[in-house]
C-alpha cells in the first residue's frame, strides 16, 4: 500500500507542474494585457492642435479650457477635445428676397468670416460645434432681405455695389463683439423673373434712345450757340471798324478845321501871306484869254 501511494505521488508530480505553468502564462498574458491597456490609456491623453485651430477642452461635456495649437494632455476617457478653426472660412447661402416694388429675386450671397481665438470659448457655448448654422446663416437668411426691401428692382440692379457694403455693414453690426469677424460680402448673383429682366432690358433701351436724344438736342444747341456768338463777333468786328473809321474822320475833320482856322488867322495878321499863296500856285504862265479891266498877275 505504501509503495502504491509513493508511486501515486510520483505520477501527480508532473500534471501539477503543468498546472503551475500553465497559471504562469495565464498571469504573464494578463500583465501584458493590462500593460498594453494602461500603456495606450497614457498615450490616449495626448493630443495635439494644429496650427489655425483652437481646441476646445470638455470635462464630462463642460467646457473647462481653450487650448492653442501644439502638443497637449487631458485625462482618458473623462477629458474630450472639440477642435474650432480660426482660419478664414466661406458660407454661401441663396436667399429669395423682395424689393421695395414686390419684385421677387433671387440672390446668392457669400460671406467670408473667422473666428477671433480670444473668443472661441464664448462661440462654442453659445452654438457649439453648429456655430455657423446656429449664430450665422440665420443673419444671413434676415439682413440682406432688409436691405434689398429698401430698394426698387431697377435700382437694385444699378446699385449692386452699394447693396453689398450696406449688407456687409448690418452683418458687421449685428456680429460686433460676437467673437465672429465679417471680413467680407459678395453679391454673386442676383435672378429677377424673365419677364421682369425684359421689360428691365426694354426700358435700359428706351433710356438710351432718350439719352441719345437729348444729346444730340445738346449738340445742336452748342453749334446754333456757336453760330450765333460767331455772328455776334463779326458784328462786333464791323462795329468796331466803323467806329474806328469815325474816329479816324473825327480826328482828321479836327485837323482839318484847325488848319483853316489857322490859315484864316495868319490871312488876318498878315495881308501879304495871300499873295504868297498865289505866287506859290502860280505855274508861270500869263492867261490866254483876259477879260476887259482884268488885271495881269504881277509876282512882286
Amino acid at each position: 500500500m505504501l509503495f502504491r501511494k509513493k508511486s501515486e505521488d510520483k505520477d501527480s508530480m508532473p500534471s501539477l507542474s503543468v498546472e503551475v505553468k500553465r497559471t504562469s502564462k495565464v498571469k504573464l498574458g494578463l500583465c501584458g494585457v493590462l500593460g498594453l491597456f494602461v500603456l495606450s490609456t497614457v498615450l490616449s491623453g495626448f493630443y495635439t492642435i494644429e496650427q489655425g485651430y483652437r481646441g476646445v477642452l470638455l470635462r464630462f461635456g463642460k467646457m473647462i479650457d481653450v487650448v492653442e495649437s501644439g502638443l497637449h494632455f487631458k485625462i482618458p476617457y473623462i477629458d474630450s477635445v472639440q477642435k474650432m478653426s480660426i482660419r478664414t472660412q466661406k458660407v454661401t447661402k441663396k436667399l429669395a428676397v423682395y424689393s421695395k416694388d414686390v419684385q421677387g429675386a433671387d440672390v446668392l450671397l457669400s460671406v467670408n468670416f473667422a473666428l477671433n481665438p480670444a473668443q472661441v470659448g464664448n462661440i462654442y457655448s453659445v452654438g457649439g460645434m453648429d456655430y455657423e448654422a446656429r449664430l450665422i446663416e440665420p443673419q444671413l437668411m434676415a439682413k440682406p432681405k432688409d436691405v434689398f426691401g429698401k430698394y426698387n428692382a431697377v435700382n437694385i440692379v444699378q446699385a449692386r455695389e452699394k447693396l453689398t457694403h450696406e449688407i456687409q455693414d448690418e452683418l458687421l453690426a449685428q456680429f460686433k463683439d460676437t467673437g465672429i469677424i465679417i471680413q467680407s460680402v459678395q453679391i454673386e448673383n442676383i435672378d429677377f423673373s424673365d419677364s421682369y429682366e425684359h421689360s428691365v432690358e426694354e426700358r435700359m433701351k428706351a433710356e438710351v434712345e432718350v439719352q441719345k436724344v437729348q444729346q444730340n438736342l445738346e449738340r445742336e444747341r452748342i453749334n446754333a450757340d456757336m453760330m450765333r456768338a460767331s455772328a455776334q463777333g463779326e458784328a462786333d468786328a464791323k462795329l468796331a471798324k466803323a467806329q474806328a473809321e469815325a474816329k479816324a474822320i473825327e480826328i482828321r475833320g479836327r485837323a482839318e478845321a484847325e488848319a483853316i482856322r489857322a490859315k484864316a488867322r495868319a490871312m488876318q495878321e498878315n495881308p501879304q501871306y495871300v499873295e504868297m499863296l498865289q505866287a506859290e500856285r502860280w505855274d508861270g504862265k500869263l492867261p490866254q484869254t483876259m477879260l476887259p479891266n482884268q488885271s495881269i498877275p504881277v509876282i512882286k
